[in-house]
């Protein structure tokens, strides 16, 4: 009997998948990370078939669970980050990494279109030129990249890549395509005239699907890379993030995420698009809804970083295991690490005994759209040791959130309460605290909220499985966790918040000196 639907999210930072159980309504989610390469400062690119392997690596030992699972799935959702291009030759392979979405190289390539078309695609696109968009960065390597730009056969995104080895099919939803910049949100078409300046033509675009429609099926290929059965409908989908705020549970006007990812994001559900050149505005997957939101660059990646670099290697000394490369078990080391840290971090006081962290390590998104911006600690002394650093991190980051959100009030955008904290960083729960605490807001963190999960959901609504939208997002949510900030503890972070701001401030001649001069 068929009773499993499936959700792959290829993420900022890693795959993960998610199998709903319709019978017991149980959910398991799997995870396994990708590196994220930076060749040059500024610079963040990853391989596609990283994410093929990852996504395989974790869809095939769930499969091996048990031997009649594949029989019994339904059909298979796909959700991935936004903005990143995947470079295609006429023969389906990738021709190069991709570039990540916390890349700034395209600088000069934003501005460039910012003066040709910055208010056209504004009003076509909802959103603003800048660095984090697909056509700066298309652009970018057209003038840089020849030998790559003359074999482009189709541009597609991270998880339409994992559908075209899943089916064989090029296509994405209308949602994904509004984080090219080349896509018109009034016509719902490829947009000619952007297209055009960066010399592509619509049918090297993939096409255009609505996130419910079924895309195509499993392939014999397929089958091969990623173990399920051949004919199995593959649902569109969408981005990681509608899919995170679809599977909260938001739905009316004023309901918000604040999300704990490696792009730390904020979204609230509004009836109407909010054209501002430092918010993120995309449609929302209920007809005339929309999520205008704002995103700092470096929110997990900064933690991670910290691990990579700093703290890796005493999760392995831990577990017994002196390589420094993990294996087979490298989910389990990267879930340690993040344990020890959090343990260490729990022993300093709140505000790190007056060590603060900007978490600018690729520059900056909301509010300051500032890809020169560097990260920086401030108030080092002798007294100072690691977890006084993962401490820091922790509340700097949750800064960088509060910064956003006290842009998205100034545009007079509502949140309400409780806000929904979403995202892997949820998992540490004193970050949540912090954050919940900086804020001084009430929130919850929902049963369901990966994009893995929602594109599960979404599957059974593409389906038939479930009648509506409503009702796939009603299914799971149960047993919500609630979290309430402490009124002392805001005001002390209240106070520290202003050196924040103040430092920022100060620093920006110093940030963007350091930023040129590393740039050569």
């Amino acid at each position: 009997m068929e009773r499993y639907l499936v959700g792959v999210d290829i993420g900022s930072g890693g795959c993960k998948v998610s199998v709903i159980d319709l019978k017991t309504k149980r959910v398991e989610t799997r995870s396994r990370e990708y590196p994220t390469y930076y060749p040059r400062p500024g610079w963040a690119e990853q391989k596609p078939e990283d994410w093929v392997s990852a996504a395989s690596f974790l869809t095939k030992s769930i499969l091996a669970k048990k031997s009649t699972i594949a029989s019994e799935i339904i059909a298979i959702g796909l959700s991935g980050v936004t903005h990143s291009p995947v470079i295609l030759d006429k023969n389906g392979s990738p021709i190069s990494r991709s570039i990540h979405l916390t890349d700034i190289r395209s600088q000069k390539e934003a501005n460039y279109l910012k003066e040709r078309l910055g208010e056209e695609i504004l009003k076509a696109t909802m959103n603003d030129v800048n660095v984090m968009w697909t056509a700066p960065m298309l652009l970018w390597i057209k003038n840089h990249k020849p030998e790559v730009w003359n074999k482009i056969r189709h541009v597609i995104f991270p998880k339409d890549y994992v559908r075209y080895r899943l089916t064989g099919e090029i296509a994405t939803d209308h949602i994904d395509a509004e984080g090219s910049l080349l896509y018109n949100t009034h016509s719902r078409s490829w947009d000619e005239r952007f297209l055009s300046i960066l010399g592509l033509k619509p049918n090297q675009l993939p096409l255009i699907l609505n996130p419910t429609d079924i895309s195509g099926k499993v392939t014999t290929e397929g089958y091969r890379i990623f173990g399920f059965k051949e004919g199995t409908p593959v649902i569109t989908g969408s981005t990681d993030t509608l899919l995170e705020v679809f599977a909260s549970g938001c739905r009316n006007p004023g309901d918000c995420t604040v999300k704990l990812a490696t792009f730390g994001r904020i979204c609230v559900i509004s009836d109407k698009p909010i054209f501002d050149e430092k918010l993120i505005t995309y449609s929302y997957i209920y007809p005339g809804m929309f999520y205008p939101g704002t995103g700092t660059k470096s929110f997990a990646s900064s933690l991670r970083w910290f691990r990579d670099r700093f703290f890796k290697s005493r999760s392995q000394i831990e577990k017994g295991n002196p390589s420094i490369e993990p294996q087979n078990n490298e989910i389990d080391l990267s879930s340690k690490a993040y344990n020890l840290m959090e343990k260490e971090a729990e022993n300093v006081p709140p505000g790190s005994e007056g060590l603060i962290f900007h978490p600018y390590l690729q520059g900056e998104g909301s509010p300051y759209n500032d890809p020169k911006l560097r990260g920086g600690f401030f108030g080092i002394t002798l007294r100072h040791g690691p977890p006084h650093f993962i401490r820091a991190i922790l509340e700097g980051t949750s800064f960088s959130i509060l910064d956003s959100m006290n842009f998205i009030r100034e545009k007079n955008l509502t949140v309400r309460e409780p806000i929904r904290l979403i995202g892997g960083g949820t998992k540490n729960r004193l970050w949540t605290e912090i954050l919940i605490d900086v804020l001084g807001m009430e929130g919850i963190i929902p049963p369901a909220m990966d994009p893995s999960s929602g594109a599960a959901l979404l599957a059974g609504v593409g389906t038939g499985v479930f009648s509506s939208l409503e009702e796939a997002q009603g299914f799971l949510f149960e047993n919500q966790e609630s979290i309430n900030f402490k009124p002392e503890k805001h005001t002390l972070y209240k106070k520290l918040f202003n050196l924040y701001k103040v430092a920022h401030d100060k620093m920006l001649e110093v940030y963007h000196g350091l930023a040129d001069f590393g740039s050569g």
